[in-house]
């Protein structure tokens, strides 16, 4: 069975409340909220600031999670799924919500002797904290997520650059290319963007390029703005970035960024800054 992950909506109160409901009704004692809500009482949820996700097959929804985060550190509870693999999907869904707003910690509290301890330690969470939630051992158990970043592109790098980008990587593993960057979800290569002289002054920023896991989170936001520092800090006055569907949806949150769309492109005005050594360093 397919299903998706998304934040919930208002609508969907009934129907998470009733999964929730269902997934929780034997331990009411340990877990009154989730196991005693209402559609009302879902909705208030949602109104008063909590994240919260389903995970919908067809008109249905068959899994919720809420999210949260505290000085740092990232929590989930509620975690509820009424098929296989939606429980996985959801909590997938919580580490990339959490990575991409810059929390490399993710916590949840689980009965110490109960399935979803297990669940979890299988997934990669390790105990690091013990205490009592009505006389019974919970345990605390945590995953440091992996560091999500856009760097400076390596002859390391080349290989992975030349799958995501299908182009070829012989050049890009003969030296580090200046102004090539990648998006790396720890140790491994997600993503590339670069930024190259055109003339004139005007730097051009290649659309960034993600593996498909990795779209739809505005990480090409924060890609085009490392490369268009790079053309900044060489001197370039003009940024230029070429207007292709797969940036539409992205329109406004472009402008924030003093991109403004002109015929086929995005330009942006860079600052003045000493002349240009991109010839220098390729």
């Amino acid at each position: 069975m397919s299903f998706s992950v998304r934040p919930a909506l208002p609508e969907d109160a009934r129907q998470a409340a009733e999964v929730l409901r269902a997934a929780f009704a034997g331990e009411s004692e340990l877990f009154p909220e989730p196991a005693g809500i209402t559609p009302g009482g879902f909705e208030v949820t949602l109104q008063t600031g909590h994240r919260v996700l389903v995970a919908e097959s067809g008109a249905r929804i068959v899994g919720v999670v809420r999210l949260w985060d505290e000085e740092g550190i990232g929590w989930f509870d509620w975690l509820a799924a009424g098929i296989t693999g939606a429980g996985r999907a959801m909590l997938r869904a919580v580490e990339m919500a959490m990575q991409d707003a810059g929390i490399r910690l993710l916590r949840a509290q689980a009965p110490a002797d109960g399935a979803v301890a297990d669940y979890l330690e299988r997934l990669g969470y390790r105990t690091v904290g013990l205490g009592e939630v009505s006389g019974q051992p919970f345990v605390t158990v945590e995953r440091r997520l992996p560091l999500l970043t856009v760097r400076e592109q390596r002859r390391a790098d080349a290989e992975a650059i030349g799958e995501i980008a299908a182009i070829d990587p012989w050049p890009l593993a003969q030296e580090n290319r200046s102004g090539w960057f990648v998006l790396s979800d720890g140790d491994r290569v997600v993503g590339v963007v670069w930024a190259r002289d055109a003339g004139g002054g005007v730097a051009t920023v290649s659309e960034p390029v993600l593996l498909p896991a990795y779209l739809g989170r505005g990480l090409e936001l924060w890609m085009i703005e490392r490369a268009t520092t790079y053309a900044e800090t060489r001197g370039f006055h003009t940024g230029e970035l070429v207007a292709s569907a797969a940036l539409d949806g992205l329109k406004r949150e472009l402008e924030d960024r003093r991109w403004f769309r002109e015929g086929a492109v995005y330009r942006k005005a860079l600052g003045d800054r000493p002349r240009s050594v991109f010839e220098q360093e390729d």
